[in-house]
């Protein structure tokens, strides 16, 4: 489920901690905050063309980091291309005089590629905190099915076992688990609860999972069954993602080894004969 306005976020939890603490934290809470509210309020008409809901979403693929919340990355988005601009005008001078052109077209150059690149860069940052979650995701859950595995088959229901596991193996994949089965906790259905976990995460191993799980309980299937068979194939798809990047090496090995390693190993190998040849007349 999405976190509406209002509602407990982790930038909350972490300003609320360090306010106990009685660090900084009292003037983001009253000063930085309200200032970023205003500037992002959703009844003023520019915000109004920003989905919220999908950054919200995004920063709950990414464990929401930094703390922060959809209001805060709307705002660095706007600010950046400024700070962009800003900083690509620090490099005119050199680039006027490199290029040998006007001033003036060169700051309306870099306003442009500053504005640009600074407007590009929050989305990208944001995509590769995604994509390194997911790929973590990924990668513990072949282990976790394992071992939820074995708590089922001896005795442990599935609620209880999950949430065993989590608490065993602090990753990305045990804080989403745990945070479904809180959720069933408070009253969710446990089948609405994993597609959500599903949706936040958007792992297509993950979502699998899931879908098993969810058609066993619909169906009666027994659990141990799903989970072993599931257990067997991501640990197949995990190995063929090992050989795939392992037959994937050797041809992203060429371009460092043309353009980095074989001119310095030229200039070792054949620098002294040259200089040989060289002093020799030739």
């Amino acid at each position: 489920m999405l976190s509406k306005r209002g509602s407990s976020t982790p930038f909350d939890r972490v300003i609320a901690s360090k306010t106990r603490k009685g660090g900084d934290a009292s003037f983001i809470a009253r000063v930085v905050r309200p200032f970023i509210d205003r500037v992002t309020d959703p009844s003023n008409t520019f915000i109004k063309n920003f989905d919220m809901d999908a950054i919200r979403l995004r920063l709950m693929r990414g464990g929401f980091p930094r703390g922060l919340r959809a209001r805060d990355f709307l705002f660095i988005k706007l600010i950046a291309p400024l700070v962009g601009a800003f900083v690509f005008w620090t490099f005119v001078p050199f680039w006027a005089n490199a290029m040998g052109i006007s001033v003036a077209l060169v700051i309306l150059i870099a306003t442009l590629a500053g504005a640009f690149y600074g407007w590009k860069m929050p989305d990208i940052w944001l995509n590769s905190i995604i994509k390194k979650r997911q790929t973590e995701i990924q990668l513990a859950l072949p282990d976790m099915i394992d071992l939820v595995t074995v708590s089922v088959e001896a005795g442990l229901g599935l609620d209880a076992s999950l949430q065993r596991v989590a608490k065993r193996f602090p990753n990305a994949l045990s804080e989403e688990v745990t945070r479904a089965m809180q959720e069933v906790r408070l009253g969710r259905s446990r089948i609405e609860s994993l597609r959500d976990m599903s949706k936040r995460c958007d792992v297509p191993d993950l979502s699998a999972w899931v879908t098993a799980l969810v058609q066993a309980e619909l169906l009666g299937v027994s659990i141990a069954n799903v989970l072993r068979v599931q257990s067997e194939r991501l640990r197949e798809k995990r190995s063929q993602r090992a050989r795939e990047a392992a037959q994937k090496a050797p041809i992203k090995m060429v371009f460092p080894l043309v353009l980095f390693i074989f001119p310095a190993l030229f200039v070792i190998i054949l620098g002294p004969a040259l200089l040989i040849a060289m002093s020799s007349g030739f």
